[in-house]
């Protein structure tokens, strides 16, 4: 071989040597900020000042405890890579690259996060890859499973976010969040920051049964506490788009040969916000937050499973924040079942509205309030397809499945409830006029308690005898309403035990009812409703026309109570085709005589 083509073969593998080095650069970038929805309710990412370059980053062999820097990284897009740490550009963002698959960066508040580069999967994370890792000394990387997977998932939202979103796939898996090591209560946990743009989404939601445990558990992803006063999820001001699906969240639950354990404060997902003024101008910053689903989500053995609230709740400032009023809106809850809480969702702040659907909840009274959907204080609320009660009408008995203080219109469509103390119970503080109650082709045979003013509107649903109780300030509208089942099969009864003949509404002023025909017969005969308009009627360029064809049999035996009507009452009135003008009505003949027939002090009078 000459010494030429060997010079020629030398030049040939360092060219295709840089080329191959070149190719295994690695792209990474980010921004230094801090992530934190605490309790002050204000916007949760906070940026590192450019100022002294408090944004700049160290970066380091990922598994080396931060003992070894990372060599042979270069800049990009206008970052700078010198003294040991990178830069960032004219906007905030460092960028650098390497030929390492992960890196670990530091930022000067001295936190640090395992950092990927971009690539063809960018914006598909596994939350397993965001684990402890060790690098070995053979140069590869093994991952550790952590007893507690607090950290793990802050270091993947807070990739997460660095990109204004993205979806993180949580593996079927068991994660305690809020210890130490799975066991010893963490003092300084708070809530796991959700942020804009996030996704998150479990192999399944299927429910744990009470005192499971691994490897008996049934949940495929399930994200739970040990301990009380703490909270799994927490969303902030200023945060949008988030989609949280497919898993279990659970409190501080026992687990297999465990004690009760307590689970007071505890929250599955919360969500606190400030709407903020400036105390000198009166500058408003409103801090809001839209759009969220929560999707196939189990949420058990919670204080609270779902609770959205303001910042200071009971020690408002009027001069510093708009109190009771964060902008929390477009909430989508579907296919959610809430189990053994002591409230399912909760919600206080006027300015939010919600779609709830497809959803179930499960409570007892005992686990006091027992409660499944709490609203303090909201704008609007559509609940469809919706079902909640208890396990029996004894100790194992439900609470209240819709408990309102106070909100603009709340619409019921094809839901249910059974097993409890109350379906639905109004706050007279809270009920004023322009409130709306409506409720749509429902099942309601557990107790409504209607206080205030509100008006109630209700459209082909199904009562028990005496299901609904309400003040003399609601007003009622009912159209195509039932109260029992069809008397042949079984008989109309009330709580007590008593058969009903004239189920209806109790108290409230009607607004206008339609009618009922009668029913069965024996004891168990429901009598017959008219139509009935409860407040003046005023017709519009048009006329009011009776019934031609009612006869003086007709109106005598309605005066006794026949063909299953109630006995007509003073102030009837009616066209009768044979009835005899002049003084009390008699028989006449029809098409000589007629006259319009009134009920006054018990007998029909034609004059």
């Amino acid at each position: 071989m000459s010494k030429s083509f060997k010079f020629v073969s030398f030049l040939t593998l360092i060219f295709f040597g840089c080329i191959s080095f070149a190719a295994a650069q690695n792209k990474f970038e980010g921004y230094s900020f801090t992530l934190e929805a605490d309790i002050r309710g204000t916007c949760p990412i906070t940026y590192l000042p450019s100022t002294g370059a408090k944004n700049a980053i160290e970066v380091y062999i990922a598994g080396t405890d931060l003992r070894q820097k990372a060599p042979n990284i270069s800049p990009c897009d206008g970052s700078d890579v010198r003294d040991g740490k990178t830069y960032t550009n004219g906007i905030g963002r460092w960028c650098f690259q390497g030929p390492e698959p992960m890196y670990e960066v530091k930022l000067t508040n001295g936190a640090s996060y395992l950092w990927y580069p971009t690539n063809e999967n960018t914006g598909f994370y596994n939350l397993k890859d965001f684990r402890p890792v060790r690098r070995t000394q053979l140069g590869k990387y093994e991952f550790d499973e952590p007893k507690d997977y607090t950290s793990t998932f802050r270091n993947a939202i807070q990739y997460i976010s660095s990109r204004q979103g993205g979806t993180l796939r949580v593996p079927d898996g068991d994660y305690v969040v809020g210890t130490l090591d799975g066991v010893r209560r963490d003092p300084n946990y708070q809530a796991i920051t959700l942020t804009s743009g996030l996704n998150i989404i479990g192999a399944g939601s299927n429910a744990s049964v009470a005192n499971s445990n691994l490897p008996w558990r049934f949940s495929p992803t399930r994200i739970r506490l040990r301990y009380p006063n703490q909270t799994i999820f927490r969303i902030g001001g200023c945060t949008n788009q988030i989609t949280v699906k497919d898993l279990e969240l659970m409190g501080n639950s026992s687990l297999m040969a465990e004690a009760k354990r307590d689970s007071t404060g505890t929250y599955g997902i919360e969500a606190l916000g400030k709407w903020e003024k400036d105390s000198r101008t009166g500058r408003e910053s409103p801090n809001s937050s839209q759009v969220f689903k929560f999707e196939n989500i189990t949420f058990q053995d919670f204080d609270k499973g779902i609770y959205v609230h303001n910042a200071n709740d009971e020690n408002c400032k009027a001069n510093e924040q708009v109190c009771k009023s964060w902008h929390f809106d477009y909430i989508k809850v579907d296919h959610g079942f809430f189990v053994n809480n002591r409230t399912g969702i909760w919600i206080d702040t006027y300015n939010t509205d919600w779609t709830i659907a497809n959803t179930v909840f499960s409570y007892i009274a005992t686990n006091g309030p027992g409660d499944g959907i709490r609203v303090k204080a909201a704008g609007s609320m559509l609940i469809q397809q919706t079902f909640g009660g208890g396990y029996d009408y004894a100790s194992a008995i439900g609470g209240t499945f819709i408990n309102v203080d106070t909100i603009g219109s709340l619409t019921v469509i094809n839901s249910g409830s059974e097993r409890g103390k109350r379906t639905l119970y109004t706050n007279p503080a809270g009920m004023i006029t322009n409130v709306n109650l409506i409720m749509i082709g429902s099942v309601f045979g557990d107790p409504i308690e209607l206080h205030g003013s509100a008006n109630f509107i209700s459209t082909g649903n199904w009562f028990g005898a005496d299901t609904i109780k309400a003040d003399p300030g609601v007003s009622i509208t009912s159209t195509g309403d039932r109260f029992c089942y069809d008397s042949r099969i079984f008989a109309c009864k009330d709580t007590s035990g008593q058969l009903v003949r004239r189920p209806n509404f109790q108290g409230g002023r009607m607004m206008f009812q339609t009618g009922r025909l009668p029913e069965g017969s024996g004891d168990t005969r429901i009598d017959g409703k008219p139509n009935r308009f409860g407040y003046n009627v005023e017709l519009t360029d048009g006329l009011f026309q009776y019934d031609p064809n009612i006869t003086f049999s007709d109106i005598q035996k309605w005066a006794r109570g026949g063909d299953g009507r109630p006995p007509v009452s003073d102030g009837a009135f009616v066209y009768c085709k044979d009835c005899r003008r002049g003084g009390e009505c008699s028989q006449g003949r029809a098409g000589t005589d007629g006259a319009f027939a009134k009920r006054i002090n018990n007998r029909w009078m034609c004059d």
